[in-house]
């Protein structure tokens, strides 16, 4: 793949896969809101002989993600790989979240991701070729505890990618839709839950960038989650609803006061 632009590229996966793909010879455009994030990686990529370019955005401003893809069509010659895979997490009970809270992870997760892939889909069509990624997450498969805004962002992501694939895929355009579990990053880091079969950054790039060289409809990973996740979404709803009250973060904190509780009986 020539030529790639690459959204969220400042940290996280999106940086492992500029990364990679620029070792393997693509040129990358480099797209986030952080500049200074952005120039050190080109530089990084361009002392490795690689070839990298700075991309100031905001997918929340579609108007902006618009005319930047328009701008690097022009630049590059023609983008080949389109990837959208800024995101941002929120975790809070839904009791006690507000819209003004939610809206950004909406905003960043579904419709900047699908602004991204729609500004990049003309283009394509009227080459005739290219793939368009959309890193969406295994919490798209059902309603997470806690996590109401980011999988209903990723349900929305994934479901959009799927209709792309079916209309697409005649006109010569491969579309991805990567589902990655839990990866060590910024963003997971202020998690204060359990994260099992956490991959780092760079496995998770390899992953992704390896479904993606497929051409594969969905590459979700790692393994054992994605086979937990996939018994999820066939789950009956009263045996999910037990299983993820016993998982959430409101379940185990009632539990610990529970047994404090019951410690400071015992020491009575």
């Amino acid at each position: 793949m020539g030529e790639a632009l690459i959204t969220g590229a400042s940290s996280g996966i999106g940086r492992a896969m500029a990364q990679q793909l620029a070792a393997g010879g693509t040129r990358v455009v480099l797209a986030a809101r952080r500049e200074a994030e952005l120039a050190a990686l080109a530089d990084e990529i361009a002392r490795a002989g690689g070839r990298a370019d700075v991309c100031v955005l905001d997918v929340s401003d579609t108007a902006a993600i618009k005319a930047a893809v328009e701008r690097w069509e022009k630049e590059t010659g023609g983008l080949d790989l389109v990837i959208a895979n800024a995101g941002v997490g929120l975790t809070k009970p839904a009791h006690k979240l507000t819209w003004d809270e939610m809206a950004p992870t909406v905003e960043v997760c579904a419709i900047g991701a699908m602004a991204t892939l729609m500004a990049a889909m003309p283009p394509m069509l009227a080459r005739g070729r290219g793939t368009l990624v959309g890193v969406s997450s295994l919490a798209a498969g059902r309603g997470l505890p806690t996590s109401g805004a980011y999988s209903a962002a990723k349900a929305a992501l994934s479901t959009f990618l799927e209709t792309l694939r079916l209309d697409l895929s005649p006109k010569g355009i491969k579309v991805v839709d990567v589902r990655p579990g839990f990866v060590d990053t910024p963003m997971t880091r202020q998690n204060r839950f359990w994260m099992p079969f956490m991959m780092s950054v760079d496995e998770a790039a390899r992953a992704a960038l390896r479904g993606i060289g497929k051409g594969r409809a969905v590459v979700a990973f790692p393994f054992p989650m994605r086979l937990v996740m996939s018994a999820a979404e066939i789950m009956p709803d009263g045996l999910y609803r037990w299983l993820a009250g016993i998982g959430s973060p409101a379940r185990k904190k009632k539990k610990k006061k529970a047994q404090a509780s019951s410690s400071s009986d015992a020491k009575a």
